[in-house]
């Protein structure tokens, strides 16, 4: 890794993850090694649902625009990398040209927002994307360079062993509660605090099917409501 690169300031040991923290230091430290027009930072619950979008020089408009709609033709999406094993992709105008679905995405999202070059991170936990971040730069500031991209895959690869905890520990408190790999993603979709219709619209299952689920998950994990859940899955650590 180029010496005129600072690695975050991790203290040693194997550290929790902070969504709130890591991501703002993640990002500050990103855009203070390459010039970037914006920037934001998520986690993904169960390998595909994007949530908590921590965003730099971005607009919340473009946010909710993106949730309601463009999330759809993304090309970078999480959930179509699950079979990839790459810690990062680039999209560019003529990387779209193909792929009607793309170009959408790039001339009715990025350009409106000014943005010609994006660089999406992917952080694993064992083979499951945990975690992910979205670089932009406009024409001016040009393309990612390959030291800009060697520099990042070093520090995702950095990240994923320094930070996020192993994939064992997840499965053995999906194991213990007796959860079935559905109502394990509701739950996690639960302690993102995603309500019961949006779980339905993300999940394209009917409203009564939800709720069903989360009476036999808050059944088998002992607790009596959402908000209990909630501070177990943050405590369960």
């Amino acid at each position: 890794m180029a010496s005129h690169y600072h690695i975050l300031p991790f203290t040693g040991g194997r550290m929790q993850f902070d969504r709130t923290g890591f991501g703002n230091q993640f990002l500050s430290l990103v855009a203070s090694a390459m010039p970037l027009t914006g920037c934001c930072f998520y986690r993904v619950e169960g390998g595909r649902h994007v949530v908590d979008h921590q965003l730099s020089s971005l607009s919340p408009y473009w946010l909710e625009r993106y949730y309601h709609h463009f999330w759809r033709f993304d090309p970078l999406h999480p959930e179509r990398m699950s079979q990839s094993r790459a810690r990062l992709q680039l999209l560019t105008r003529d990387s779209v040209r193909r792929d009607v679905s793309a170009r959408e995405y790039f001339e009715q999202f990025l350009v409106p927002q000014k943005t010609v070059h994006q660089t999406e991170l992917y952080f694993r936990r064992g083979s499951q994307i945990v975690a992910g971040a979205s670089l932009l730069r406009n024409e001016s500031t040009g393309a990612f360079t390959t030291d800009n991209l060697s520099f990042l895959d070093k520090l995702v690869e950095f990240v994923e062993g320094s930070v996020f905890e192993p994939a064992e520990a997840e499965d053995a408190w999906q194991d213990a509660a007796g959860l079935t790999p559905r109502e394990h993603e509701i739950a996690m979709l639960i302690g993102a605090a995603i309500c019961n219709k949006e779980i339905c619209r993300r999940l394209n299952i009917e409203l009564p099917t939800v709720k069903t689920h989360v009476s036999r998950i808050l059944s088998k994990t002992g607790v009596r409501s959402r908000a209990e859940l909630i501070r177990k899955l943050h405590n369960r650590h």
